[in-house]
């Protein structure tokens, strides 16, 4: 579906659409699972509907799974399921169909859709433990090795050379996506359809520079719900923001980085063509899901899970505030979160002295992969180490390289996180020390930091050295 002018489900429109186009069979992926009306107007129109899906489940007043009318519902949530895994992403479940109808007619699965469900796996954000770690594992194994021509062209375009976790979560993945969020994603769909790699370069290109204007616009929603959060919702334990003017296909995106910012559930909504459209990003305490269905009365409709969803509310026009301090008191008087439940807790995996590591340690490390959440790149950490320098770099001034000192030896550091490093350096040294920052001087006045991080090795040089990826640090006691 066009994400804006259908939605993000199978719509009663979509159903009606198909009546028209004398289509006999209609499979769904990623959603469907509460599309009730849609599907019984299918049936009562002779057109068979499979559903693929990995939401969660609605359950009548019997406790019972609440499925739409369809020749199947393939969803690991079932009550009935008996998947040793349930947290897997809508392609993944797609996948397990594919294969089924491989299997019945006694021929073998093409070893490129493994990829494209690992690559769902991996955007969706879903634990890489178990089934979903080896299919990532083997997955991007095989892509590698030998890409299909739309990945090896999205590769080119995001100058990535291997395919990993995270060049698939922030490179890959939203490159595709920008298609659906800032144009039409029909348009795209060829980049995995097509042989053809001049067309395929055409379009990644195309994505590449959308990607671009979707970060842009992501940024100016932040710093808009930043203000929004700051000034009027500080009390709030749920933030319910209101950005009528933001593209509603980022609406996600945003509350996402506001969630991490805050460590609080976060809702953003847009103005719609008709009411109100929004998404919702989670913290662990807190399901999303389960909270949006004590007050469901106030959405026209609504689906998710424990850690995201998306929304619509209806209301007239001009009446857009009231619906939203509506569902901002509701969510907030029902919600039990405390303080204690919003705090960011960093778990590390060992303390060590960054003068330790090997190239050969790091190597070791990486066995563990491929990692990402429910199985996390280890966190290390040191005390007491001495920043010496630090310089801004980038284009957009975000990237902070640190030169550390532990034990008398000098490391390389590389962290993304700049205000925060910036704001480290202000108050321990003032607004001068924040300019030789940023011209990249040694610190007239050096100082202790704990700092968090992750090793990784740098080929930049030609020959392999251990960097670190600072993630958290603070001023030491």
């Amino acid at each position: 579906p066009e994400r804006i002018g259908e939605g993000y489900g199978f719509s009663i429109s979509i159903a009606e659409e198909v009546s028209q186009d004398q289509i006999d069979l209609v499979l769904t992926c990623d959603n469907g699972i509460r599309e009730m009306e849609s599907a019984r107007y299918l049936k009562n129109h002779g057109i068979d509907l499979i559903i693929t899906d990995h939401h969660e489940i609605e359950l009548d007043e019997n406790g019972k799974d609440r499925l739409p009318e369809a020749k199947a519902v393939i969803n690991p949530h079932r009550q009935k399921d008996e998947s040793p895994q349930q947290l897997i992403c809508g392609a993944f479940v797609a996948y397990q169909l594919i294969r089924a109808l491989y299997d019945h007619c006694q021929r073998p699965v093409p070893s490129s859709l493994m990829g494209f469900a690992a690559l769902g796996t991996v955007c969706d954000v879903m634990p890489l433990t178990g089934e979903n770690r080896r299919l990532v594992y083997q997955g991007f194994k095989r892509w590698n090795e030998q890409p299909p021509t739309g990945i090896r062209s999205l590769m080119e375009a995001g100058s990535v050379k291997e395919l990993t976790t995270y060049t698939a979560g922030y490179v890959i993945g939203p490159m595709l996506n920008a298609g659906g969020r800032l144009g039409s994603q029909n348009r795209f769909l060829d980049i995995l359809l097509s042989p053809d790699i001049n067309r395929c370069r055409l379009l990644a290109q195309e994505l590449f520079d959308l990607n671009r204007q979707r970060q842009q616009m992501t940024e100016e929603g932040i710093e808009q719900g930043t203000l929004q959060v700051e000034s009027k919702l500080a009390k709030d334990m749920v933030k319910v923001v209101y950005l009528p003017n933001l593209h509603e296909s980022i609406a996600g995106l945003v509350a996402g980085k506001l969630k991490e910012k805050y460590q609080r559930p976060v809702f953003v909504l847009t103005k719609g063509e008709k009411g109100l459209k929004g998404s919702g990003r989670s913290i662990p305490a807190y399901s999303m899901f389960q909270e949006m269905n004590q007050a469901a009365h106030l959405f026209s409709k609504f689906g998710g899970h424990a850690m995201a969803a998306g929304l619509s509310m209806d209301c007239l026009e001009g009446k857009e505030e009231d619906a939203v301090q509506a569902l901002r008191n509701a969510l907030n008087d029902l919600t039990s979160l405390s303080e204690e439940d919003c705090t960011a807790v960093i778990y590390i995996d060992a303390a060590m002295p960054i003068h330790q590591l090997s190239v050969s340690l790091v190597q070791q490390l990486e066995i563990l992969a491929p990692y990402g959440t429910g199985n996390p790149r280890p966190l290390l950490a040191q005390k007491g180490l001495l920043l010496k320098r630090c310089q801004i770099l980038g284009k957009r001034r975000n990237v902070a390289r640190l030169t550390l000192i532990s034990e008398g030896q000098g490391m390389e550091a590389i962290c993304f996180d700049v205000s925060a490093v910036l704001d480290l350096i202000r108050r321990q040294s003032g607004e001068k020390a924040v300019l030789e920052a940023f011209d990249g001087k040694y610190l007239s006045a050096p100082f202790a930091v704990d700092v968090i991080y992750q090793p990784e090795i740098d080929m930049f040089t030609g020959s392999p050295r251990v960097k670190i990826m600072v993630q958290h640090l603070r001023i030491s006691a």
